[in-house]
């Protein structure tokens, strides 16, 4: 990866006037977004701004919702999963949402219905890692505390989540009517959250995908090679029959030695992008360890990793091997047309348990040398 051109994606949502333009403002530390205090600042629907933070060197691209109200959950619903499931089936790490925020304030102190069952359940339930931030809140003013003590509760009792995922936030410095000032706080609770998220969702998703891939690969494969034999009638010379059968033969292997490159690839470029952005983020709390343990890792990435991601793939496919002669005119394509599903079948099976059980065992390894 181009190291000039390192891109973080951000999700973030939340009703209008939780203060999500301010949050960011915060988090980022410019004024990314224009903030504008009790209405809605973003376009209607999902709006994309970007921001090219020349300091730690990563183009950080926001997807910002309208604010979601609750005649409108439905609609919010269905464009927010939808770009969430197409982003992160992705085999490329950088087309990923690598932080989700969902906001809630303080200050309303309640926590709807309509955001639990049409936004965060089926956020949860497709195993993304969203950061739940209650804004606007004010560690001195005791109803402050008592409300987001009560919507934690809430969340924590609705949500499969840990409370180290929620997180008290104040994104502007206020002073109030009697003098007293209400100071920023959570930036560094927020970066620490998105850095443990970015590899949870790494280590739960890079398996996954690259399951899909080599499947669509080997779909692919089974669609070319039903084709193939439907083109065999009573007068094929033998000689044309096995010829395709060898040709068919060839072409899996060829396939699956593509697709291991590929999935090879992908997880190194995944990895290194995952370090890339541990590297640039803000180092807050105790990090200099494991910006060292991130910089080891990528010494050593490419002598270790490459030796093995495709070497295991390959290692696990069952042979392929077809019996020529006995596919004879007459029973020819019903032949090799079972031939391709008995040898789909038995690929497929090696892929979805012993190869994915791989990659999430190459990928725990990694997230225990990373992160321990």
């Amino acid at each position: 990866m181009d190291r000039t051109g390192l891109v973080s994606n951000i999700l973030i949502a939340g009703k209008t006037g939780v203060g999500k333009s301010a949050f960011i403002n915060y988090i980022y530390g410019h004024d990314v977004a224009e903030s504008r205090a009790g209405s809605p600042v973003t376009a209607e629907g999902l709006h994309e701004y970007e921001y090219y933070d020349l300091e730690r060197g990563i183009l950080f691209r926001f997807f910002d919702t309208w604010g979601l109200e609750a005649d409108r959950s439905e609609e919010w619903h269905q464009a927010i999963l939808s770009i969430v499931h197409q982003r992160e089936g992705a085999l490329d790490i950088a087309e990923w949402f690598h932080t989700i925020y969902y906001l809630l304030s303080v200050q309303s102190g309640r926590v709807e219905a309509y955001e639990l069952e049409a936004i965060l359940k089926p956020l949860y339930e497709r195993g993304s890692n969203v950061a739940l931030i209650l804004t606007n809140y004010n560690e001195d003013d005791p109803m402050s505390v008592q409300k987001a003590e009560a919507m934690e509760r809430v969340l924590l009792r609705a949500l499969p989540i840990e409370e180290e995922n929620i997180i008290r936030v104040n994104s502007v410095e206020k002073k109030l009517l009697t003098g007293k000032h209400v100071p920023v706080r959570g930036y560094e609770e927020v970066w620490n959250r998105n850095r443990t998220n970015l590899w949870k969702d790494i280590e739960r998703k890079l398996p996954i995908n690259l399951t899909n891939h080599l499947l669509e690969e080997l779909e692919d494969w089974r669609i070319r090679s039903i084709a193939s034999s439907e083109t065999i009638r009573m007068l094929t010379p033998q000689a044309m029959i096995s010829w395709k059968a060898r040709k068919i033969e060839k072409d899996l292997e060829k396939t699956l030695e593509e697709a291991a490159l590929t999935t090879e690839e992908a997880m190194a470029e995944g990895v290194r992008h995952y370090i890339q952005l541990m590297q640039r983020y803000p180092l807050v709390g105790e990090q200099a360890d494991l910006l060292f343990r991130t910089r080891r890792v990528e010494l050593g990435f490419d002598y270790s990793f490459g030796k093995t991601v495709r070497k295991m793939v390959l290692g696990m496919i069952p042979g392929v091997h077809f019996i020529y002669w006995a596919f004879k005119r007459r029973t020819a394509e019903r032949g090799i047309k079972k031939a391709i599903e008995q040898q789909y079948a038995s690929v497929r099976q090696t892929i979805e348990e012993e190869i994915r059980r791989g990659f999430e065992r190459e990928m725990g390894q990694l997230g225990r040398t990373l992160n321990s």
